[in-house]
């Protein structure tokens, strides 16, 4: 369980809230204080005992807090950092949920005091946003990877790691480099893909496709529902390691395409026989 006094939120979207409600439900004994634009927002947070404050001022919401989470684009975490950092108490550490990991860990290194930025990024979500799809569970068990640049302490970096421990996640530490790369491919490509399937199909006449849409359109495509300034940052802070997952898959799609139009049906048989062992071996690696 974090020891953390004090533990400052800012962003009370799906992420934040969730992570407030699964420390309450795993009996985190310090304070939470919450950042928020939205007055409805904090309002709520408040009357559901979600939080213990919930500020308007990011400035106020992190003055007395030993730890501070950033949930929010990851371009906005960066605005946030610089706006907090005059704010922040000797010896606060500051995380974030980011789904990159190398180009935010850069730019906090020009914003914050030597090693109190530790970044984070619980391999856990929806394509539901804001406080009503927050959940006490979100982190159960969910994979969450601390990725801390050269030269932080120990004992800082094991810090953020309690309290994703403290939430129910699962800890495993790499290297910034190291996250994107494997995230590019397990993460950022299907949503890519999810995307250019959803346009691919709706390109013309959508609502009269759309009654022929069934299951499979909606489980390949459900990804292509969530935030366009989330995803947006995530592609623009990853590029290099996208754009190389995405030649990867460019050049499957190529190939059954070519094999399709030249009539190659035993080619294309090969082409899902080793895609459904493949979707096999990856279910392995969740123990599922």
């Amino acid at each position: 369980m974090t020891k953390e006094p004090c533990i400052a939120i800012l962003g009370l979207g799906l992420m934040g809230a969730s992570l407030a409600l699964a420390l309450r439900k795993r009996n985190y004994a310090g304070r939470l204080v919450a950042y928020c634009r939205k007055p409805e927002t904090r309002t709520e947070a408040q009357a559901r005992g979600i939080v213990d404050a919930a500020c308007d001022d990011p400035d106020e919401a992190v003055r007395d807090a030993s730890l501070v989470v950033l949930c929010a684009p990851i371009r906005a975490c960066v605005e946030l950092a610089a706006d907090i950092a005059p704010a922040l108490r000797p010896g606060a550490l500051v995380t974030d949920v980011g789904s990159t990991k190398g180009w935010i860990g850069r730019q906090m290194a020009g914003l914050l005091p030597p090693g109190s930025f530790v970044g984070s990024h619980p391999i856990a979500g929806s394509e539901k946003q804001g406080l009503q799809a927050a959940s006490a569970d979100l982190y159960e068990n969910a994979l969450t990877v601390v990725a801390a640049h050269r030269n932080v302490p120990e004992n800082t970096v094991k810090r953020v790691a309690d309290l994703w421990e403290s939430a129910g996640a699962r800890i495993c530490r790499l290297a910034p480099e190291d996250h994107d790369r494997l995230l590019a491919r397990t993460s950022h490509l299907p949503h890519v893909a999810a995307a250019a399937l959803a346009k691919a199909i709706g390109r013309d006449s959508a609502a009269k496709v759309g009654e022929f849409c069934g299951t499979g359109f909606y489980d390949s495509t459900r990804v292509a529902a969530g935030s366009i300034a989330m995803w947006h940052d995530i592609l623009m802070t990853n590029a290099s390691a996208v754009a190389e997952e995405l030649r990867a898959f460019k050049l499957e799609v190529e190939r059954v395409y070519d094999d399709l139009q030249a009539g190659r049906f035993d080619d294309v048989a090969k082409f899902l026989e080793a895609a459904r062992d493949a979707r096999s071996e990856l279910l392995k690696g969740r123990g599922r």
